[in-house]
């Protein structure tokens, strides 16, 4: 059962809560929490969000992942291409003298 006394909008299932103003605020969308923290550059170690219809998510301190996927290794190939620079191209005249200003 929804817990009223945290949400007690209907149409704001997000909670925010700045423990360091004692204010409490709601939401209708993460888009819209989101602006808000962009907009007050709020810093995310002093403030908890709450969804209504998502399940609390646990921290990683307290859970330790039972397999540890290892990583492929790279065999040292870029993995994506590079253009050439125009200074590297072996069709560029080096022998001509830039023109002068007039």
């Amino acid at each position: 059962m929804i817990d009223t006394t945290l949400f007690p909008y209907e149409n704001f299932p997000v909670r925010l809560e700045l423990k360091s103003e004692n204010r409490v605020c709601w939401f209708k969308d993460d888009y819209d929490l989101q602006k808000y923290l962009e907009r007050y550059r709020l810093d995310k170690r002093t403030i908890k969000i709450d969804y209504r219809d998502k399940p609390p998510v646990p921290s990683k301190r307290n859970t330790r992942s039972v397999e540890q996927k290892s990583k492929p290794k790279s065999d040292g190939s870029p993995s994506s291409v590079r253009k050439r620079k125009p200074s590297v191209d072996s069709t560029r005249n080096t022998t001509r003298t830039p023109k002068s200003k007039k």
